[in-house]
């Protein structure tokens, strides 16, 4: 590397190599300080004016700009578990009525309307405030409709509006998003630990792409007081936090290994991947910033904000790669090939011929042609679905039916058909 020029991930490698502990600590610290931020500021969610595009964007504005736009409407639904209806749902419409009355954040509640089939009671209550934000003040009616239930099992006493459903979908997502984490960290650990027989090195990616993601987290709390989140951008961020920070570390742990191998020192393997896969991350990084990038110029919220909470985490893991990974590296030493696991180490472990690798590309380069085609075969196998695909706008009649809103959302329906379409349909 002697008079050759230096490029940023030679340089970042060369100084984390020779002071890693102040590029661990240093690390350690901005991502507790990043991912801090997330729970001191409130991410700003999109409102329904700002996710509209076109016509549709300009009809919302002229209906908010002349106060034509109603409040936020919850619909509570109170009837028998079967049969007609009798004393007893007229007595919990009555009790509802009062105590939802009662609530600082409702403007009105309706008398109770019988449906056609007389089998189920309707009270329409109107929150105050911006009706975009009625979600995050719909949980005391909730609460109010969840014991007047417990008091009255012989019914069904149940809540739906936009509000309702919103929460319960964010909550839905939420569960759903921890699920994935929870599946996807051990999963990976797994093929990292096939691929490098050996647990440290196998744990190393997956504990940066971690990080990577807690930082961002933090991080999209701020941006999103610009970038208003439509509530899809967190799944973005771990989603691709976790692929790229894993992936990144892989170019910088295989070279690293390749050169210890070879009789390099921790220092020297480390000098020379960060000079070569180094800047293999940057380059890659590089581009994938500016392909997110792009996605700006369609001028359209939802795209805007994935792309943004994309560029910080793909950012952030490009940057983890080329800093905190050298000096983990240089400190592990040796260490970074344990615990070993005795079949996969055999298997894995550098050689002028990898018998994994060679066992897996053997077919490929036996039979080019016939590899060729099974796997454009397959590729358009797994696009196939693509063709049937019906674009639109997500609506809440689209929400998932395992979500306890929906189903009443269903029932609301069969009862009390709309016409017209009130505006917390849409």
């Amino acid at each position: 590397m002697t008079g050759k020029k230096r490029h940023f991930a030679s340089r970042m490698g060369r100084w984390s190599a020779t002071h890693p502990w102040w590029a661990i600590f240093t690390w350690l610290l901005l991502t507790v300080v990043a991912f801090s931020i997330g729970t001191v500021v409130k991410g700003k969610e999109a409102t329904n004016q700002q996710l509209l595009v076109g016509q549709a964007a300009t009809a919302e504005r002229i209906v908010n700009e002349n106060g034509l736009r109603g409040p936020a409407t919850e619909n509570v639904l109170i009837g028998p578990l079967d049969g007609q209806l009798n004393d007893s749902a007229a007595a919990a419409a009555a009790e509802l009525k009062q105590q939802l009355g009662a609530l600082d954040g409702v403007a009105s509640v309706s008398d109770p309307i019988p449906s056609t089939g007389n089998r189920v009671l309707l009270l329409q209550v109107a929150l105050k405030g911006d009706p975009d934000t009625a979600s995050d003040r719909v949980a005391p009616l909730q609460t109010v409709t969840r014991a007047v239930q417990q008091a009255h099992t012989d019914l069904r006493v149940e809540q739906v509006g936009e509000a309702s459903i919103k929460s319960d979908f964010q909550d839905w997502l939420g569960k759903d998003l921890q699920k994935a984490t929870t599946i996807s960290v051990p999963v990976t650990l797994v093929i990292l630990a096939v691929i490098f027989g050996a647990l440290v090195m196998a744990g190393v990616p997956v504990l940066l792409g971690l990080t990577a993601v807690a930082s961002t987290l933090g991080l999209w709390a701020l941006a999103s007081q610009v970038v208003p989140d439509p509530g899809t951008v967190t799944d973005v961020i771990v989603l691709m936090g976790l692929a790229v920070g894993v992936d990144y570390c892989l170019f910088y742990l295989r070279r690293f290994r390749e050169e210890t191998a070879k009789g390099y020192g921790p220092t020297s393997a480390v000098e020379i991947a960060a000079a070569t896969s180094g800047h293999s991350v940057v380059v890659s990084g590089v581009a994938v910033l500016v392909s997110m990038a792009g996605l700006y110029l369609a001028g359209d919220l939802m795209l805007a904000s994935m792309a943004t909470g994309a560029i910080i985490v793909v950012a952030v893991a490009m940057l983890s790669a080329v800093t905190v990974l050298p000096a983990l590296l240089v400190k592990l030493g040796r260490a970074v090939d344990r615990p070993r696991i005795p079949l996969l180490w055999r298997l894995t472990r550098n050689r002028s011929n990898p018998r994994a690798w060679n066992f897996l590309l053997r077919p490929a380069t036996r039979h080019p042609l016939i590899s060729l085609v099974l796997a454009v075969g397959a590729l358009v196998a797994l696009a196939l679905p693509a063709l049937g695909m019906n674009l639109k706008a997500t609506q809440i009649a689209d929400y998932p039916r395992t979500l306890a809103t929906m189903q009443s959302y269903d029932r609301l329906l069969a009862e009390f058909p709309p016409t017209p379409t009130p505006t917390w349909w849409r």
